[in-house]
């Protein structure tokens, strides 16, 4: 996958809100499953901008951008691989029940596993 296939993905507000869903409904299972409670979460756009931030995604996006376009391009390009694919909820969700203390990594290396399925596409 090209830089600029990549840009479109990363661009694209369909994509995004769908990604949201998903990233909502995954890190809500991954909080049922580690607290062994019913939990129904929305990840702060913060934690996602941060995760995209350390993954290299910000650097991928035009200059001017907020946080919230941030976080839109990851949800987007998880919308994205899930759609096509490359990705299962099950992966999804291992990759945000790891411990860790800052919950952006767990989203920065779901990230990572995201774009090395494209590339191997």
């Amino acid at each position: 996958m090209n830089d600029e296939d990549l840009g479109k993905i990363l661009t694209d507000t369909d994509l995004a809100q769908f990604g949201d869903s998903l990233l909502n409904f995954a890190y809500s299972i991954a909080l049922t499953e580690t607290t062994g409670r019913p939990r129904g979460t929305k990840v702060q756009d913060k934690i996602l901008a941060d995760a995209a931030a350390k993954a290299g995604l910000r650097k991928r996006l035009p200059r001017r951008v907020g946080r919230g376009e941030v976080a839109n391009s990851l949800e987007a390009l998880l919308g994205h691989v899930w759609l096509q694919k490359m990705i299962t909820l099950e992966e999804i969700v291992f990759c945000l029940k790891k411990e860790n203390l800052d919950p952006s990594k767990n989203f920065s290396d779901l990230v990572e596993v995201a774009l090395s399925k494209l590339k191997q596409s």
